[in-house]
C-alpha cells in the first residue's frame, strides 16, 4: 500500500483533530468566539458568518481567532453543537413515552431558535459533547420502553431523526415563506390559507384534497403542531408494540 502523504489527511471533525489551540491575546477564548458566532447567525444566518465579522462583534483582529478556531467550517461545528446544548433532558420521574415527547419538544425548539441549524445537519458529525449527551439523553430514555438491547440505539436514532427529519423540512419552509414584511410564520399560515381557497375553487380535480381543504385544518402553524404531536405518537406506539412482542418482531 502507497504511504500517506504527510498532511494528506484531514479532519472529519473538529473533535476529533488535535487541539491546536494557543493562549492568544488576552480577552478571547474559543467559547467567546462561538457564542458570538451563535449570535451572529441568529441574527443573520449562515450567509453572514464570517471570521472578519465575528472578529469584529469581538472587537478584535479577525486573525487572533485562529489562535482558537482554526477555520470557519470549525467554527461552524462549535457553534453546532453550542446550541445543541440547549436541548433539556427530561425529568427521570416521567414515564418514558413523556420523556420521549419532552426530549422531542425541546431539540425541535432548539431549531425554531436557532434557524440556521437546519442547514447544517448532516454537515457534520455531531460528535461534540452537547450532541453526545444529547444522544445518551435519547437511548437512556428509549431504555425504559422494555425493547431489546440491540434495538436501543436504533431507537433513540429514531427518535432524534424523526425530530432532526421534521424541523428541518419545517425550518426551510418557514425560511422561504419569510418576506420583508411578515416572519416566516405569519407568511405560511397565510400562504396556506389561499392555497386552500384555490384548492376548494377547482385548483386540482383530486377529489381527496378538495375534500381535505373545505374542512376546518386550522391554521398552517397548527397543522406543523398537529403533524409533529402524530407523528411522535406513532414513533411511541410502534416503539411501545415491538417491545410488547418481546423483541421478536424483525
Amino acid at each position: 500500500m502507497a504511504e500517506r502523504k504527510r498532511g494528506a489527511a484531514k479532519a472529519a471533525s473538529v473533535w476529533l483533530a488535535p487541539d491546536a489551540r494557543q493562549p492568544g491575546p488576552p480577552g478571547l477564548s474559543r467559547d467567546r468566539i462561538v457564542r458570538t458566532a451563535v449570535v451572529l447567525l441568529d441574527a443573520e444566518g449562515l450567509q453572514a458568518l464570517s471570521m472578519r465579522r465575528v472578529a469584529a462583534q469581538l472587537g478584535a483582529g479577525h486573525m487572533s481567532l485562529y489562535w482558537h478556531v482554526s477555520t470557519k467550517s470549525a467554527l461552524l461545528e462549535l457553534a453546532l453543537d453550542e446550541v445543541f446544548g440547549e436541548v433539556v433532558a427530561p425529568p427521570d420521574d416521567l414515564a418514558w413515552e413523556e420523556q420521549v415527547r419532552s426530549l422531542a419538544a425541546s431539540l425541535r425548539a432548539v431549531f425554531a431558535r436557532h434557524r440556521w441549524v437546519a442547514r447544517l445537519i448532516g454537515e457534520y458529525l455531531n460528535i461534540g459533547p452537547n450532541a453526545l449527551r444529547m444522544t445518551d439523553t435519547a437511548l437512556r430514555v428509549v431504555s425504559g420502553s422494555g425493547l431489546a438491547t440491540d434495538q436501543i440505539d436504533s431507537a433513540a436514532a429514531l427518535v432524534l431523526e424523526y425530530v432532526c427529519g421534521f424541523a428541518t423540512a419545517e425550518t426551510r419552509m418557514l425560511e422561504n415563506a419569510a418576506t420583508a414584511d411578515r416572519d416566516g410564520e405569519q407568511a405560511a399560515d397565510e400562504g396556506f390559507a389561499e392555497v386552500s381557497d384555490a384548492v376548494r375553487s377547482g385548483l386540482t380535480e383530486f377529489a381527496s384534497l378538495r375534500e381535505l381543504a373545505s374542512r376546518d385544518l386550522g391554521t398552517a402553524t397548527e397543522i406543523r403542531d398537529r403533524n409533529f404531536a402524530f407523528g411522535l405518537r406513532c414513533v411511541i406506539a410502534g416503539l411501545r408494540a415491538l417491545a410488547d412482542s418481546d423483541g421478536t418482531a424483525s
